[in-house]
């Protein structure tokens, strides 16, 4: 193996590691008075300062600078903490972002296809140790999954991750259709309607591009399924984990969101500029302290973006989301014949973006940035012989 290869493995398990933590900082991850996260943080920021500083300039299409004054925005963004104070939670938030994502931002813009490649089937391994575990807690608990620290709603976002990674990724066979099915079954499980509900509607939007291809396939899956609702397989599911949350009448969910909507927007009228990152829940307990807010975010991107970072902030962030989707949308029409990754890439964006409004953060959303990176790279994604 060549140097350069092992360097390229190496730095892409680091990568995906801080991607599945998540922080630059994990209690989670102490062993014996020692805490992993720390040694794995300190050589993914040792090995990206390596490869900024020893990088050429990039070649950058014009919708990559909507990601990367969208990054850029978010460094300087400390200066509205000047004004409104930090606490804690923002502040690590603020860490998590600026030492994981803006690197990974900077240095996938040099991957090639190969390297994406590898960055994926990374992904799909961990994502199927995550399935192990999550398989082994179902089987026993009648509670709502929840895996390495981490809560339902992510565990089931990685799951339909693995899904999308291994539906446009892989060979279709009956070992990958055994793989989608049970991760699918994982998710429901998990009782997270956020997640479920954004890959339906990604798969709504996957039908509607692709109906003609697929018509007779459409057809078949949909009777099936249709069986499998009326008959006694889908009583059997219901008790699994929480997947009864998912068809339940129980609207405590949704009167939240609700709620964290129309504090949202008193927020935004009240502080156009933004209040700062992190600083969505005490402004918004400062402007009705009467009727004070437990959580810490509104479990919205855009909502959180447009409220901590301003009207600014938010606007940036909307282009860069359109834009991406629509480039990375005109380059799988372009290269379909050539290659499934930009497929891939397009409805990882449209089901990570979806989830995003219902159930996302700037820190969950840094696989959602990543993805854009990557679909943002100048140089097509397609195998060559000189990349071997």
């Amino acid at each position: 193996m060549k140097i350069r290869d092992i360097f390229s493995w190496s730095y892409i398990l680091l990568a995906c590691s801080m991607l599945a933590i998540g922080r630059v900082y994990d209690e989670r991850l102490e062993v014996l008075g020692f805490n992993f996260s720390v040694l794995l943080t300190s050589l993914f920021v040792l090995l990206s300062i390596l490869i900024i500083f020893s990088s050429k300039t990039i070649d950058v299409v014009p919708a990559k600078w909507y990601l990367i004054t969208f990054i850029i925005f978010i460094i300087i963004s400390p200066i509205l903490w000047g004004f409104f104070g930090v606490f804690e939670y923002g502040f690590w938030k603020y860490i998590n972002f600026v030492g994981i994502v803006a690197p990974l931002v900077y240095i996938t813009s040099f991957f090639k296809f190969q390297d994406v490649k590898k960055l994926f089937d990374v992904l799909i391994y961990f994502i199927l140790f995550l399935a192990v575990l999550g398989l082994v807690q179902v089987g026993g608990s009648a509670e709502r999954l929840s895996v390495l620290g981490g809560g339902p709603i992510v565990f089931a976002r990685w799951m339909l991750v693995g899904v999308i990674l291994i539906f446009f990724n892989k060979n279709n066979n009956w070992v990958t259709y055994s793989l989608i099915f049970i991760m699918i079954l994982l998710s429901v499980a998990a009782g997270s309607r956020g997640p479920v509900l954004s890959f339906i509607l990604t798969v709504g939007v996957f039908v509607i591009l692709s109906f003609k291809r697929i018509f007779l396939r459409v057809i078949v899956v949909g009777s099936l399924l249709s069986v499998l609702w009326i008959s006694f397989a889908a009583n059997e599911m219901s008790g699994i984990g929480k997947s009864d949350r998912l068809v339940t009448k129980d609207s405590t969910s949704k009167n939240v969101r609700l709620k964290f909507v129309n504090r949202s927007f008193e927020l935004m009228s009240i502080y156009p500029l933004g209040v700062g990152i992190g600083n969505w829940q005490p402004y918004c307990n400062k402007t009705k302290p009467y009727h004070l807010l437990r959580h810490e975010y509104p479990h919205n991107l855009v909502l959180e973006v447009f409220s901590e970072l301003g009207v600014i902030g938010g606007i940036l962030l909307l282009l860069l989301l359109l834009k991406s989707i629509y480039f990375t949308f005109n380059r799988m029409l372009k290269y379909s014949n050539n290659s499934k990754i930009y497929t891939l890439l397009f409805y990882l964006q449209v089901f990570l973006f979806i989830n995003s409004l219902f159930s996302g953060s700037l820190n969950d959303s840094r696989l959602l940035f990543v993805i854009i990176s990557i679909s943002l790279i100048s140089k097509p994604l397609i195998f060559t012989p000189d990349e071997e």
